[in-house]
């Protein structure tokens, strides 16, 4: 019987963020609970080892360090499993292809890596489907760098934002070179505009309003909308948005430098700002664009190291 270690190795990427976790083909929430007596259905239930998991049902809470605990073990095997079945797989020698924050990929790097490794060749089941996996290598890449591999032009003076649920990552290139001293992390992303729209109207209605109603607000837009949730959601994210500008103009923004804006909270910067309509803005829409870029990040450096042994 064949070995998994002699498959010709896939490149998955994958993308842990905070609010959802992404493939180049898949988005699901980044939620994980342990199932509590017997599944109803198997429509999200993950089986490894001799417990059971809901997957994307829920939100994790922020965690800074996604190493604490096993939430994000299981959320890269849900995700494994959902990018393999859409490539026609149950078995696969996996090369990963992840990312982390920019500031913090120096200090979290090795321990992620000893993270994604902890069970190498995991046996598990997900939607009644069994995978057999080896992870043989874990590639783990800078965001904001990694969409580097996406964008056709940095000719010139450029900035990449990158903004997602929990972070906002900033990066200024030049002629195709990063600036060392530009590559900035901060904890302000898009949770942080839901969690004062929420209590904003907690207060204002007496009520709980879901987090996902306000998301789809964020996302498309509040353009002929009325009511107070729209209202509100509409005041607090140009709020955001205007904060948002406020510090890419601290790192170094203006009219004249080409920016190329990724991660949900682009959908932001798109309803709630005036930026789209600036020349040398570039929103790109895809919510996968951190997993594709990782999965180009990670052949052109397989590429390079075939290259180097010859």
């Amino acid at each position: 019987m064949k070995e998994l270690k002699d498959y010709k190795p896939v490149i998955i990427g994958v993308d842990h963020g905070y609010g959802n976790i992404k493939t180049v083909s898949t988005v699901f929430p980044a939620g994980v609970e342990l199932l509590q007596g017997e599944a109803i259905t198997n429509n999200n239930i993950l089986k490894y080892g001799d417990r059971e998991y809901v997957i994307g049902e829920s939100h994790l809470t922020y965690q800074g360090e996604k190493t604490k605990g096993n939430d994000y073990h299981i959320l890269t095997l849900a995700a494994i499993a959902r990018e393999l079945d859409v490539r026609g797989y149950r078995e696969a020698n996996i090369i990963l292809a992840v990312g982390l924050p920019l500031q913090w990929i120096g200090a979290q790097k090795k321990n992620f890596r000893e993270y994604m490794l902890c069970d190498q060749e995991p046996v598990f089941t997900f939607r009644d489907k069994e995978y057999h996996i080896l992870i043989s290598k874990v590639f783990i890449f800078p965001q904001c760098l990694a969409e580097t591999a996406l964008i056709s032009d940095l000719s010139g003076e450029n900035m990449i934002v990158d903004i997602g649920n929990g972070t906002m990552n900033i990066a200024r290139i030049e002629n195709g070179t990063p600036y060392e001293n530009s590559l900035k992390t901060e904890t302000y992303g898009v949770s942080i505009c839901v969690r004062e729209i929420q209590s904003a109207l907690s207060k204002k209605l007496g009520r709980n309003i879901a987090e996902r109603r306000i998301e789809e607000l964020l996302r498309n837009g509040c353009e002929g909308r009325t009511g107070d949730v729209p209202q509100t959601t509409d005041e607090l994210a140009r709020t955001y948005t205007t904060e948002i500008i406020r510090k890419l103009e601290v790192y170094g923004y203006d009219e004249n430098v080409k920016l190329h804006v990724f991660g949900g909270g682009g959908c932001l910067l798109k309803h709630y700002s005036t930026l789209s309509q600036l020349p040398g803005v570039t929103f790109y829409d895809d919510i996968c664009a951190n997993a594709k870029g990782y999965e180009a990040s990670a052949r052109m450096k397989l590429e390079m190291q075939e290259k180097n042994r010859k």
